[in-house]
């Protein structure tokens, strides 16, 4: 199955949560409530009318591409798989930042 976002919604590769943080060994509970946390991710594909008003004219200021690393609001949007892989689609104005390395 492959998905592709619509309208103003994009699609992130959010950051995997490892299972055990810093020696301590966390259970499969509290990984599956740390990756709804997770709210860094990499910016996987997007809609038609991505950082657009409704009116058509674009957002001012930065847009993330795809590939960039970004930083959305924390619980936003809905979790998916696809492939194996999960994915989470968020309104663009949900994305907060583009991180720079």
């Amino acid at each position: 199955m492959k998905s592709t976002p619509v309208r103003s919604i994009v699609k992130i590769k959010p950051d995997k949560v490892e299972n055990e943080q810093s020696g301590i060994l966390l259970p499969d509970t509290a990984i599956s409530r740390m990756q709804t946390a997770v709210n860094q991710g990499v910016l996987v594909s997007v809609g038609g009318a991505f950082w657009k008003y409704d009116n058509g004219q674009e957002w001012p200021g930065p847009k993330p591409k795809i590939g960039d690393r970004i930083i959305f609001d924390r619980y936003s949007g809905s979790m998916i798989k696809e492939d194996r892989e999960e994915y989470r689609l968020v309104n663009d104005d949900k994305i907060i930042a583009i991180v720079e390395e």
